[in-house]
């Protein structure tokens, strides 16, 4: 692809809805230092969608409110503010959608594993759990957006990689659309306008734990890592979770303690997504 096709891409694939949802009106609010609980419960309510999905994550076991948290005021507290930006995100881009073209099959089951591994390392390195669970639920979302808007390179991409099995994959994605997953996902969060640190470690979740700069970007490096081993996924990230978590001053040893908790968490999730 040329430059200006790979751009042409990632506009189409990231670009906004021209009438703005709930979804993106509650992004907006959450950019308001003044706004309220209520006050995002209120706008959260207004649409039974977005409500449906954000009650069920804060019912899940994870939060260990399950059946509990019956208003959406009340789940924004239970989730904070960096996941249901996470959420919202998902849902402005329509990912929860049942219609149209399906996302990939184990696209929800990875995100949601990466989001409970990045949660489970950030308590062990001093990083706040809900801004490492929104990272590890997103850190696809690049991917999901390939597929859904842009199906026709999307199927080509997905042939290549069965057919070049020794061939990493982001290096077919470069090849085939120009850009890599991270690479779009970091694009549509920075039209979302989430912030700088965020933005920089989805860019460069599938760099080498050692060249990457930021803590976070480290983290969740570790914490893909860690998914891919318990989803039992090829792997596609530059380090195993042992060095992945080293990278972080983390012993590899503690790579069994990190999969145990994070299997429990996983399965604590498992209702957020029907």
């Amino acid at each position: 692809m040329t430059t200006a096709e790979t751009n042409d891409l990632i506009i189409e694939v990231t670009q906004l809805p021209v009438q703005p949802g709930a979804a993106l009106r509650l992004l907006w609010m959450l950019d308001d230092t003044g706004a309220s609980a209520a006050d995002l419960g209120r706008l959260i309510d207004s649409d039974p969608a977005l409500s449906t999905q954000v009650l069920r994550l804060a019912n899940t076991d994870f939060y260990g409110l399950a059946g509990k948290v019956t208003s959406a005021w009340r789940a924004v507290t239970v989730l904070g503010l960096a996941t249901l930006r996470a959420v919202a995100t998902a849902a402005a881009f329509d990912l929860f959608a049942e219609h149209g073209r399906a996302l990939p099959a184990d696209f929800w089951e990875h995100s949601l594993t990466t989001a409970a591994a990045a949660s489970a390392i950030a308590r062990r390195v001093n990083v706040l759990p809900n801004d490492a669970f929104s990272l590890g639920l997103l850190h696809d979302l690049g991917t999901a957006l390939v597929c859904r808007r842009a199906p026709r390179q999307f199927d080509a991409l997905i042939e290549r990689v069965r057919a070049e099995p020794d061939t990493p994959a982001v290096e077919i994605e470069r090849a085939e659309l120009g850009s890599t997953h991270a690479e779009v996902a970091a694009s549509a969060l920075g039209v979302m306008r989430f912030p700088a640190d965020m933005v920089e470690a989805i860019a460069g979740h599938h760099a080498a734990p050692g060249v990457v700069p930021s803590l976070l970007g480290r983290l969740l490096v570790a914490a893909d890592a860690v998914a891919l081993e318990i989803d039992d996924r090829p792997a596609e990230v530059n380090a195993p979770a042992g060095v992945a978590l080293e990278a972080l001053s983390l012993p590899p040893t503690a790579v069994d303690a990190v999969v145990a908790e994070v299997r429990a968490d996983r399965a604590k999730l498992a209702s957020f997504v029907p």
